[in-house]
């Protein structure tokens, strides 16, 4: 895992090229604290340069990749540069060092992510003639590049975000990976076209014109929604959309994105079929164990999140199995968990994590979580995540990423992308019910009915949701202010001039759960919410300078089979993620694999606010009694009843959102 940075002056003017870079990169320390590396272009020359950071071993290399010079002695009028911040996973020597070049020095690269495939990609590019001179992924990524053009997408099973100068064409290839696991960004206006993994890399750049996005806010506040577009927080600042990549021409300074992946999915309706369960059942445990399998490729320790829901304590399991047959070292001969506990037990799962560990015999580390340390860590957290938490699941997860960290863990596999790729939500019981009535399967769905007790809720859930369903989509036709404002309460609490300008932003309609099963899954996968998860997954680990890796949500070959498999599979009898549950059996524990309730990695929030809640008003307290956003006088006049009212558990996590938005904001403006 790296961070990546990259800057064009388009005019092609003077300005200090080296410093904008090195200040870019410093950034992004975090992201790569093992190597640094640079690449500085104009007309006469491509230089690459390194600095204090630099693995000492690239100095004394010959490759023509590695550093000659000191990124501090580049005073030459560059008006093109890359920047790369490299944590060492996969092959830790000088060779696989980046910016990286193929033979020729015509081709350059800077990657963050892992091409897992990268082994099998090596051998057909071998056959086709390449020699390779490192054990890099990397380097079969721009062999791939070089062999099959653009199309060399569709071979790649992984993460990432790169981009390519092919010196010759003169332009600049760059791609996100299918659903986003990794991050990439980019500004682009009249002088300057600038790209980097996150957010706070761009800022360091003067020429950036950039400042709080008040919709985005207002999304945020109010629908507890984040970056729902691609210009986020940030004005000016946009994200490049999984799935997509970009062609930059460096003669006419044009950029033109295109979109290179289309998750397909079965939209048809299927009769349920024993014999089909059984050869979809295999099929899966195949691909699950190969995508573990790949993941566990790595040249340093690999440990794992347990949090002992299915998606883990599969992951697990299999991960375990794999290494009971081949002793991998990376594993150091045994295997290491990582739990986030707290002292609720309504929300802890600890009991759960227990049971895998003492199963598979592995070591598991338990990361404790107390409200009591959430505010003197919350600055820290919020740089660093770029933009304001949403909830306290936030802080739960960094706490685990910490706990590896302290461990001597340098990769974590995770379970992220489980319940969006199996229908683990309740949510999608709400889909698929409806799915069955529309299709006139009245005996499948009063079958369903009747085994609501292995669901995650009751039946009387369902018809709620099913009733809202119905009400979003009357309500935004004629829905007015005054309506808004009696269903959100926290609509009160905006200025009223702030609420005027964004009062068309305001949306309850619900695109997700109304529609069939399979298409509600894909837009869970596609849209923002897996994107955001992945987002928080990667700054949380990023922080501690850990790499995390998710099979269930960038494994293709996995998550195609998924989408091509009927619905009437995946939720049966009651029972969520149904498919996977057969699946599993006799790999994971009963208790686990019949486990009903769905936590979702949640936190005891309303506990934790009411224990911080102080805090959080010494902060509101001193931005003064107004802003720009939020009454905060009014907001203050009603804090101490809000949470001292148990029915205000709404107001209670606006509140908190606002706080962290807060210091979101006295951090970076």
């Amino acid at each position: 895992m790296c961070g990546i940075t990259g800057i064009i002056h388009k005019k092609k003017s003077a300005g200090n090229m080296r410093l904008i870079i090195h200040s870019m990169s410093n950034a992004l320390k975090h992201r790569g604290p093992d190597d640094e590396g640079f690449l500085l272009v104009n007309e006469n020359s491509v230089s690459a340069a390194g600095s204090d950071d630099t693995q000492q071993s690239c100095w004394n290399s010959s490759l023509s990749y590695t550093p000659k010079k000191s990124i501090n002695d580049c005073n030459e009028n560059y008006h093109f540069a890359f920047g790369h911040r490299r944590l060492a996973v996969i092959d830790l020597s000088e060779a696989a060092h980046q910016p990286m070049c193929d033979d020729s020095e015509n081709i350059w690269i800077v990657c963050n992510g892992e091409i897992y495939n990268y082994i099998e990609l090596r051998k057909e590019l071998q056959a086709a003639g390449f020699t390779f001179t490192s054990k890099s992924d990397i380097e079969v990524l721009l062999a791939a590049y070089k062999h099959w053009g653009v199309e060399c997408l569709s071979k790649f099973n992984g993460m990432w975000s790169f981009v390519i100068y092919d010196k010759k064409k003169q332009l600049l290839f760059g791609s996100r990976d299918r659903l986003g696991v990794k991050p990439f960004y980019y500004y682009n206006d009249s002088k300057t076209f600038a790209f980097a993994s996150e957010q706070k890399a761009l800022l360091q750049i003067q020429v950036v014109e950039t400042g709080i996005n008040y919709p985005a806010v207002f999304e945020h506040l109010l629908m507890a929604q984040i970056e729902l577009q691609s210009e986020g927080f940030f004005k000016n600042i946009f994200e490049l959309s999984p799935g997509h990549y970009f062609m930059y021409d460096l003669k006419t300074n044009e950029l033109k994105i295109e979109k290179y992946y289309t998750l397909a999915f079965e939209y048809s309706t299927s009769h349920f079929s024993k014999s089909k369960l059984k050869d979809y059942s295999e099929q899966l445990v195949n691909k699950m164990t190969h995508a573990v399998n790949v993941r566990l490729r790595s040249d340093v320790p690999v440990g794992f999140c347990l949090s002992g829901g299915l998606d883990s304590s599969t992951i697990v399991s299999i991960a375990s199995k794999i290494n009971n047959k081949n002793k991998l070292s990376q594993l150091s001969d045994n295997i290491t968990v990582f739990t986030a506990t707290n002292t609720n037990e309504n929300t802890d799962e600890s009991k759960w994590a227990a049971i895998i560990a003492k199963k598979n015999n592995i070591r598991w580390v338990k990361a404790e979580c107390n409200p009591e340390n959430i505010m003197s860590e919350l600055e820290d957290i919020i740089y660093h995540q770029d933009i304001p938490l949403c909830t306290t699941s936030t802080y739960a997860q960094n706490k685990v990423m910490q706990s590896a960290k302290e461990n001597g863990v340098t990769i974590l596999l995770d379970g992220q992308g489980g319940d969006e790729l199996f229908a683990g939500y309740p949510v999608f019981y709400t889909s698929y019910y409806l799915e069955l009535l529309k299709r006139f399967r009245f005996g499948n769905f009063i079958n369903e009915l009747a085994h609501t007790g292995n669901a995650p809720y009751s039946a009387g859930v369902f018809f709620k949701s099913t009733g809202k369903i119905i009400m979003d989509s009357i309500l935004p036709d004629f829905i007015t202010p005054m309506i808004a404002g009696s269903i959100k309460k926290e609509l009160h609490f905006f200025s009223s001039n702030f609420r005027k300008k964004n009062n068309q932003l305001i949306n309850f309609s619900n695109d997700f759960n109304a529609k069939p099963l399979n298409a509600s899954l894909h837009n869970y996968c596609t849209d923002y919410y897996l994107r955001n998860l992945l987002r928080w997954e990667d700054r949380c680990s990023m922080q501690y300078s850990i790499e995390s890796r998710t099979p269930f949500a960038d494994d293709v070959a996995l998550i195609n089979f998924i989408f091509q498999i009927p619905s009437v599979y995946k939720i049966k009898h009651g029972w969520s993620k149904y498919l996977m549950r057969v699946a599993i059996k006799g790999l994971v524990p009963e208790e686990i694999r019949l486990r009903k309730d769905k936590l979702g990695f949640s936190t005891p929030q309303q506990q934790w606010l009411k224990v911080i809640h102080p805090q959080m008003k010494t902060i509101v307290q001193d931005f003064g009694r107004s802003s720009e956003i939020i009454n905060n006088e009014l907001l203050l006049t009603k804090w101490d009843s809000i949470f001292n009212d148990d029915r205000q558990l709404k107001i209670q996590a606006f509140i908190w959102r606002y706080v962290c938005f807060l210091i979101w904001k006295k951090k970076f403006f």
